[in-house]
């Protein structure tokens, strides 16, 4: 009895110092310590259990895994094991199974936390079950720091929209899932979005493009999925291949696109143009949808902005077509396939040549005369254009050198070329070579060339005039430069679209802005050359507006050089136009 006696004492103190040990641990660690009885309800409830369940003792009781779900009947209520966040650990409870780190959602005071489980059943001497013991821990900090690197992995950072591999990923789940529904692939562009980049700067840009997701989450549909790829790209994907529904999402994403924004005072006006591809009809792989999307999203560019386009069978031709120019242009620059052809720019007020446009041809041997808008642009994706505009520079310098020292001629430049570093270098060797002087070649440049601000554009056209040779403006009326862009570069030359001509005797407005033009460049100090002048009405009422020079089929479309000279010998010119011409 004596021994016993000692034993229970003993028995007593151990347990007294494992309590002392235990408090001292939940006092000093993260952790605590829970307990269930054998039907998995709460007992003896520690106050750091009650600290992190942010209740009172009292109120921590029932069972286990119904107090940890709270009121959330999305927890509560047990559902399928891939929907209800507690069937692992209930399975292992069940099972009177050890579990280590099981992470679970719980409610505590209103809020989503996340709770790490760690426990054993306990048994008595006799094997009899009576309950869970073990240890939890809050890991919400850890367990939203990997839900924000998960969701960073497949989100654009700027747009909060899905990125590239999250978008792709959703799209070919769809065209493996929903054969039967077919799927839409919807390809944006965003139009005049450099302008703005390139006028106020890539803090506001972003903005705009934060904007334009807004803009975008706000017209998709449940289901519908969007992304950003990058830059100023964008994509949706619907699950259905009906060609109205997607025609009906691009048509209200132009719309709510397109709408002005603004941003601390500046307002900012942007278009967005679109193409669209339909599984199964389109491609059956997400390769295939994207080949066929950007040949309609191509389409739709070149069909005036602003728009979408549907992707039929001939655009896949026209791209074979255009395949087939890239593979024969550098064979048409070896072979001697590219000539020039130059159009007089007439003095109005004397009707007297002042000087040349020259423009390139490509004599194709099985598709005949090509002209530059077919093949221009494939010369610059292919790296070549520099070599056209040097053919087509020591063709007009050749040329300038036999006509009289008045005559200039003027040489288109592509906006690519003109950020080429050799550029100058090239362009002055030619020059210099053929002998003339450098104020008779006229280099022609786009307004979208003249936006550039990054990269040696501007750099490259202040060296161009200085070497002598004189800059215009092309196309002007067309593009988005300003009177600030006219001012920050001194031009020579200012050339109003044909497109404002040739409805100069038809419509009331473009009269006025011709007239607005005209009245700009003379304010600046630019001789202005009215271009696409086809009628003497046309010369008449450019005459009124005091118009220095034109160009156009009125006097004589572009001609071969001989015809020039003939020209020049005559005064006549392929028309029949009589005009006055400088001799030696």
């Amino acid at each position: 009895m004596a021994e016993r006696a000692v034993n229970t004492i003993r028995l007593a103190q151990t347990n007294e110092t494992i309590r002392i040990l235990l408090r001292d641990f939940e006092e000093n660690a993260s952790d605590w310590l829970w307990e269930t009885g054998p039907a998995g309800e709460i007992k003896h409830v520690s106050a750091r259990f009650a600290e992190v369940a942010r209740q009172p003792v009292d109120a921590i009781r029932g069972d286990l895994l119904g107090f940890m779900s709270g009121q959330d009947r999305t927890l509560r209520v047990p559902r399928d094991s891939a929907g209800d966040p507690f069937e692992p650990l209930r399975r292992r409870m069940q099972a009177r199974k050890a579990f280590r780190d099981m992470v679970v959602p719980v409610n505590t005071a209103g809020e989503r936390r996340w709770w790490s489980m760690t426990g054993k059943p306990v048994e008595d001497l006799n094997g009899n079950f009576l309950g869970y013991r073990g240890v939890g821990s809050d890991v919400t900090a850890m367990h939203r720091s990997r839900e924000r690197i998960a969701y960073l992995a497949r989100h654009d950072t700027l747009t909060d929209l899905a990125n590239r591999t999250e978008f792709n990923a959703a799209l070919s789940r769809l065209l493996a899932e929903d054969i039967r529904l077919g799927a839409a692939l919807l390809c944006l562009d965003l139009d005049q979005f450099k302008a703005v980049n390139d006028s106020y700067g890539h803090a506001l840009g972003d903005s705009v493009l934060r904007a334009v997701a807004h803009r975008i989450r706000g017209v998709i549909r449940e289901g519908d999925v969007a992304a950003r790829l990058g830059g100023d790209e964008f994509s949706i994907v619907l699950p259905s291949d009906d060609e109205f529904e997607a025609t009906a999402v691009a048509e209200r994403v132009i719309d709510r696109v397109s709408r002005p924004y603004k941003f601390e005072g500046v307002t900012v006006e942007i278009g967005v143009s679109i193409g669209i591809a339909l599984s199964p009809r389109d491609g059956r792989t997400t390769e295939e949808l994207y080949r066929n999307a950007d040949l309609a999203l191509y389409r739709a560019k070149d069909s005036g902005r602003g728009t979408w386009r549907l992707f039929d069978r001939t655009m896949d031709r026209h791209l074979e077509d255009r395949r087939g120019l890239q593979r024969d242009i550098k064979r048409a620059l070896r072979d001697g396939q590219l000539f020039v052809e130059y159009q007089p720019v007439i003095a109005l007020a004397t009707r007297r040549i002042v000087g040349l446009e020259a423009l390139v041809r490509w004599d194709h041997p099985e598709r005949g005369i090509i002209s530059p808008g077919d093949f221009i642009d494939i010369a610059e994706r292919v790296g070549l254009v520099g070599a056209v505009t040097a053919y087509v520079l020591a063709e007009s310098v050749s040329f300038a050198a036999t006509l009289p020292p008045g005559i200039a001629i003027a040489v288109n430049l592509s906006p690519l070329h003109l950020r080429d570093a050799w550029l100058v270098d090239q362009l002055s060797a030619i020059i210099e070579a053929g002998g003339i002087g450098a104020g008779r070649i006229e280099f022609e440049v786009t307004e979208s060339a003249v936006l550039e601000t990054e990269g040696r554009t501007l750099d490259n056209l202040h060296r161009l005039r200085a070497l002598g040779c004189r800059i215009a403006i092309d196309d002007f009326g067309t593009g988005y430069s300003s009177l600030a862009t006219l001012r920050r570069f001194p031009f020579d030359r200012l050339k109003i679209d044909r497109s404002f001509i040739s409805n100069l005797e038809r419509s009331d407005s473009d009269a006025p802005i011709v007239k607005a033009m005209i009245d700009l460049g003379q304010t600046l100090g630019l001789r202005v050359t009215a271009e696409g002048v086809e009628t003497e009405h046309h010369a008449a009422i450019l005459a009124i507006y005091q118009c220095d020079d034109c160009q156009g089929f009125l006097f004589s479309p572009p001609v071969r050089r001989e015809q020039i000279v003939e020209l020049f010998a005559t005064g006549h010119t392929v028309t029949g136009m009589a005009v006055a011409c400088d001799r030696r």
